[in-house]
């Protein structure tokens, strides 16, 4: 497994970093009721809030500090790096196990010191007591202030159930984060909640398959300059393909999600596909219509790497009667 979790973690942690313009207070939301009316007033901060859950995938993948939006996305991938990381360790402990007997335990329980300090254990249930990480087995993993270098930490526990046994070429996992909380940088980040995970590895390109389960995954995000909360509904979709190369990532995504700042609601589709190349800092190609109340509607068109176009359909008949041109550096602060 390359990247598939750190393509989930990034993608709902940013969509809370970049919703900001909120205040704070309950962090709760319901992704399915109180649909937003978009109008000229909220069109670009609806925008903003949607499109970057998609944007987020690719802009966590390698990328070094800098400059926002780099530095965003850094924040982000730091708990996607925690997350390869705990995999590893189960990996890790299997074969510990194997070696040590001939007739090892079915579940087996492995604590770490972290870096700086605080602990890491891995548990893992190997419902097949075959030795190794296969369909049916749990990991569990279990952050007790670990903290790795002086200005992060992560808190909280992961329960990845395996769907099937991970090859070289695909990976298939339900994950349940329960309050995942991450420090970086001054930023807390808390992420809530279940999602499938799929990912299929080519000799071209990694496709991968995230679905929000059930219970719904929200994610909010804490520091000095903003507070966000955003919740996804059951079902929503993010799909992501990245080249082999890493020259580009194409994102689409589908469903309903609500961000505090927003004060509700709305629905998201990818007519287009968004696509960026890993040189920039923003999509080059791709469209995304966010849908909210009466069939009020803003559709966002990527020009290039550094515009959008934005329309806006205020009434709902279907007519996007206002069209504006703006950077991406006024939707992605």
């Amino acid at each position: 497994m390359k990247s598939s979790l750190s393509i989930l973690v990034s993608s709902t942690m940013l969509a809370a970093l970049a919703a900001c313009g909120g205040g704070g207070g309950d962090s709760s939301s319901n992704p399915a009721g109180n649909k937003v009316t978009i109008t000229s007033a909220n069109q670009n901060q609806v925008v903003r809030a949607s499109v970057n859950a998609g944007l987020s995938v690719s802009m966590a993948q390698g990328r070094a500090g800098g400059a926002s939006p780099a530095s965003v996305a850094d924040r982000t991938h730091a708990l996607g790096a925690v997350l390869q990381r705990a995999m590893t360790a189960a990996q890790g402990s299997r074969k510990g196990v194997a070696s040590a007997t001939a007739h090892p335990a079915v579940s087996t329980s492995d604590t770490m010191p972290c870096g700086v300090s605080g602990t890491l254990t891995v548990a893992v249930d190997d419902h097949d007591g075959n030795n190794a990480l296969s369909g049916g087995d749990v990991v569990s993993v279990n952050f007790a202030q670990c903290q790795d270098s002086t200005s992060s930490s992560i808190n909280g526990a992961i329960s990845i159930t395996l769907t099937g046994t991970p090859t070289a070429t695909q990976f298939t996992a339900n994950a349940n984060f329960q309050n995942v909380a991450v420090v970086e940088d001054g930023v807390t980040s808390t992420i809530a909640g279940n999602v499938t995970v799929t990912e299929n590895d080519a000799a071209l390109d990694t496709e991968t398959t995230l679905s929000v389960g059930s219970s719904g995954l929200t994610a909010s995000t804490a520091s000095s300059a903003y507070n966000d909360s955003v919740s996804f509904a059951a079902g929503f979709l993010i799909q992501t393909d990245e080249a082999t190369s890493g020259a580009s990532t194409s994102v689409s995504m589908s469903g309903t999600m609500s961000a505090q700042s927003l004060g509700g609601s709305v629905t998201i589709s990818t007519p287009q596909a968004l696509v960026q190349l890993s040189t920039d800092n923003y999509p080059s190609a791709g469209q995304v219509i966010v849908t909210g109340a009466t069939g009020s509607a803003v559709r966002a068109t990527v020009l290039d790497n550094t515009q959008v176009r934005v329309e806006l359909d205020a009434n709902g008949d279907g007519t996007y009667e206002s069209t504006a041109t703006v950077a991406w550096t006024t939707l992605i602060v």
